[in-house]
Parts: structure tokens; C-alpha cells; sequence
């Protein structure tokens, strides 16, 4: 054999002889290289996103540039600078990929801190509520890459009506999203939350606390909207703020002179003719005043909540009282929805009552030990005296009904007033366009209501509007009830 060449007095015995030819490699050493090569470089968080050279990035329109990133500082009340960066946000095209995408860039002092701190937000996404990291870039001036064609809510603005502020609202607040961290996501028909972009004041009225898809049809398509949101069970609370983005949209709002009549009624400048009167008062509480509930005899009951509040307060004002039936009034009246409806003019006396609770150790022990305790507002009429008069209009009781009203002696012991105090009264005129009359109308088919009765405003504990006969509504005028407000109107 060849290894044995010029070999002399070789012997073997009953050993066992392994012949190895070629090149020799220690793959002992190489493995224990590789593992001391892996851990000397271990995998970081930024390893997860390709590296995208800037030279790549394609950039095709800006959407946002700020100079500078603020912060709210609750010590201070007002908002701070967070970093000194120059950051900009556009859409772009990634050389050698047909997709588009979402840039965010960073220049300036603080560049690196800004788009460690967005980095590491975005960085552990795992659904789709939020903007999607594609890449990266740590260069002097970062880059953070997203997936996507992304548009801030803002571009959108002149296209949301009341419908689309109301439930961009409801999901920002349910989302617990920024107003300026909304972005549409035009490809996927999606809203996500992303960084900060142009700022927009969402004031639209929050509808309800259910979970909502996140939906741009929902933002844009009032059909959608009103075909997704009448499909929820029936909730006072959702179509009492429905109906206030609807007559929001077409709302124009007077203050008038004081008038001496203190019911809501509704007068047509076309017959000049008081045409409907409320049935009662719709009275709001606050303070210590807490679940309210429209009697059947007209009157409004509240539950005292004991959070040691020092006051309450009785405001009477709801045109949404007279919008939740004012389809089956103008049927009664013969009056169609397609007319012209700005001379149905809402008027409203708006009256707000005080009283004190006093909050005593042993007041507050009194009232504990007792049942609950419930304060009625009485049908009107009552007397309108004007700014910080006292008034006796109101009475205490255990008794669910009020039919066993507290004495006098009985509220001092507990610490009720027995007097309130009217802190201001003034005179407020709405009208509304027939577009929303007809929105409202849509509202209550979709609901499963009869718009030709009051049954929805019934549902909503909304007193009821009795339609005048010519002769009663020129009573109302004889009487100088009205007076010189209708004139100026």
C-alpha cells in the first residue's frame, strides 16, 4: 500500500488500524468556533427588520412634518418638548418591490432617541390594530418603514359628516387612541393607530361602549353606519346620543328674551300659531343627583347619591324631547316632511336650580341609615322669578311614588334643602332643516318604532308634545304669554 512506502520492520498486530487520506479537517473546532462566533453576536430585536439603505427608499408625497415632538407635562399643565427632531412622514416606493409603503425620517438632535422610542412601540406589533413594521434603518438619519399606504385621519376631514366624528370618536375613545394616532389604511378599509400625525379634534358624541370594527365604510357611508349601529339592542343612552349627532348637523341656536311661560313649545312663524306645548319638563341632575326616571304622571325622580358633593343642580333642557316625536306632530298637523321645516321654531325656557346638602359627620351618618332617598321636580306650571330666586318647588321622599313627601323638619334632620335656588333662566330657540327631521325619522324605522306615534319618545322618557287647536294656541297669545318674543323671532 502507498502509506507504507520506504517503510522498514513494520508490524501490526491484532489491533485495528483506521486509514484517513485526502485533506484533514477538525470539525470539533469548527463547531466550537461557530458556537463562540453565536455568542459573541447575539440576535438583538433590531435583527427582526431588513436593513433598508436610504438609497432605496423612493420617497412620492409628504404627509406630515413636525419640528420637534411634544409631551404633556401634568405637573405643569401644558405640553413640552420631548425631543428636537425634525420627523417626517411619507408614502414611498422600496426599490426592487412594487409595494408601497409608509416612511417615517428623522433629523436633528435628538433623531436617535426619537426613533429608538417609536421603534421599540411598534417593534412588538401583533395584530392588526397598529401600523405594521416592515424595516428599518439606524443610519444618522433613521428611518422606521411600515407597511402600506397609510393616511392620516386628518387628509379625510372634509368628508366625515357628524355620522363618521361620532364614530371616530366612539372608537378612539374605546380604543383608547390618540385623536392624531388615527391612520386609514386605504388598501385594507381599516382605521390603525400609528404614530402622532396631523392633529384633528375629534368633538363628535361618543355612541356607545361596545367594541366597534374598525371600519372606513362605518367612518364615510352613513347608509353603513345607520344600517350597523340600528342593529344594536335597544339602549336609551345610544339613541339619545344618535339623535343629538343628527340634530347637530343642522342646528341654529337663538338666545331669546325672557318669556313668561316655562314649557317647551313649538311655534310656526308661517300661521303664527303656537302649534305644540310639552306635556312637562325634561330635568337634568348633577351633582348629587343620580338615576333619573320620568314618572307616569309627568313628574321627574331622582335616587340621592351620597358622594359628598356639596351641591345639586336641576337644569330643564332637551330639544331631543321634542325631535324624538315631531314626525308624528307634523302628521297630526298635516304638515310633511318635505316641506320646509326652518318656521317650526323649538322654544325653550332653560332654567338652572341649586341647592346645598350639607355634609356634616352626622348628617351624612343620618342619610346612610335611611332607605333611599329620592327628590320628585313637579309637573309645571311653576313660577319663573328670575336670577337668585328661591323657589319651593321640589319634594323629598323614601317612597318611590313621592306619595309620603319628607316634612320640613325631617330634610333638616337629614340635611336636604327645601328650597332651590334659581341660579340663572333664559330662553333658547332651535330650528331645524327637514333633512334632519327625515334622518331622525330613518332613525326610528331602523330602530323598529312607528315614526306617526310618540312611542319613541316615550321610550326615551321624553314628556309628551299635545298638539294645540287653533283657538287654545290663540289663548296662548291673548294671555301675553308669549309676548314680544314671538314677534322678534
Amino acid at each position: 500500500m502507498s502509506f507504507f512506502q520506504g517503510a522498514n520492520g513494520v508490524s501490526i498486530g491484532q489491533g485495528t488500524f483506521n486509514v484517513v487520506t485526502g485533506n484533514q479537517t477538525n470539525n470539533n473546532n469548527i463547531y466550537n468556533h461557530y458556537i463562540a462566533e453565536r455568542q459573541k453576536k447575539k440576535r438583538r430585536i433590531y435583527d427582526e427588520f431588513p436593513d433598508i439603505q436610504r438609497g432605496l427608499v423612493h420617497r412620492l408625497k409628504d404627509v406630515d412634518h413636525k419640528d420637534g415632538l411634544f409631551h404633556w407635562n401634568f405637573g405643569s399643565h401644558k405640553y413640552e418638548v420631548e425631543f428636537k427632531v425634525e420627523r417626517t412622514i411619507s408614502t414611498a416606493k422600496i426599490h426592487g418591490d412594487s409595494s408601497t409603503f409608509t416612511v417615517v425620517s428623522y433629523k436633528g438632535q435628538d433623531a436617535q432617541k426619537a426613533w429608538e422610542k417609536e421603534f421599540r412601540r411598534f417593534s412588538e406589533t401583533t395584530n392588526t390594530t397598529k401600523m405594521q413594521l416592515f424595516g428599518i434603518n439606524r443610519s444618522r438619519i433613521p428611518l422606521l418603514i411600515f407597511y402600506g399606504e397609510l393616511l392620516p385621519l386628518d387628509h379625510f376631514w372634509d368628508e366625515l359628516g357628524d355620522f363618521g366624528l361620532a364614530y371616530a370618536r366612539t372608537l378612539s375613545d374605546n380604543m383608547n387612541w390618540g385623536e392624531s394616532e388615527i391612520w386609514i389604511d386605504p388598501a385594507q378599509g381599516t382605521l390603525v393607530r400609528g404614530v402622532k400625525g396631523p392633529g384633528c379634534d375629534l368633538t363628535g358624541v361618543p355612541l356607545t361602549d361596545e367594541p366597534l370594527p374598525s371600519s372606513v365604510e362605518l367612518l364615510l357611508n352613513e347608509d353603513v353606519y345607520f344600517r350597523f349601529f340600528s342593529r344594536f339592542p335597544l339602549d336609551k343612552e345610544l339613541d339619545r346620543r344618535t339623535i343629538h349627532v343628527i340634530e347637530g348637523i343642522s342646528t341654529r341656536e337663538e338666545r331669546g328674551p325672557l318669556i313668561n311661560i316655562n314649557q317647551p313649545f313649538v311655534f310656526s312663524s308661517k300661521t303664527n300659531f303656537i302649534i305644540t306645548i310639552e306635556s312637562g319638563v325634561f330635568w337634568y341632575g348633577d351633582g348629587v343627583l343620580g338615576s333619573r326616571v320620568c314618572m307616569p304622571d309627568g313628574r321627574t325622580r331622582f335616587t340621592l347619591e351620597e358622594e359628598c358633593a356639596p351641591c345639586l343642580f336641576l337644569d330643564s333642557f332637551c330639544p331631543i324631547a321634542w325631535l324624538s316625536q315631531a314626525s308624528s306632530v307634523f302628521l297630526r298637523l298635516g304638515i310633511s316632511l318635505d316641506e320646509e321645516l326652518w318656521s317650526s321654531k323649538l322654544i325653550v325656557p332653560v332654567v338652572n336650580l341649586r341647592g346645598s346638602i350639607e355634609n356634616s359627620s352626622i348628617k351624612q351618618q343620618r342619610r346612610s341609615e335611611h332607605p333611599p332617598i329620592y327628590l320628585f321636580r313637579p309637573l309645571p306650571p311653576f313660577p319663573l322669578l328670575g336670577d337668585d330666586s328661591v323657589l319651593s318647588t321640589h319634594t323629598w321622599s323614601h317612597d318611590k311614588n313621592g306619595e309620603t313627601p319628607f316634612a320640613h323638619h325631617h330634610c333638616e334632620y337629614l340635611g336636604l334643602p327645601t328650597k332651590l335656588y334659581e341660579r340663572s333662566f333664559s330662553t333658547h330657540t332651535y330650528r331645524w332643516s327637514s333633512s334632519t327631521y327625515k334622518r331622525i325619522h330613518k332613525w326610528q324605522i331602523a330602530r323598529g318604532f312607528d315614526p306617526t306615534t310618540a312611542d319613541f319618545a316615550r321610550y326615551l322618557e321624553h314628556p309628551i308634545y299635545k298638539v294645540l287647536p287653533e283657538s287654545e294656541a290663540g289663548r296662548f297669545e291673548e294671555l301675553n304669554m308669549v309676548g314680544p318674543m314671538l314677534d322678534s323671532l
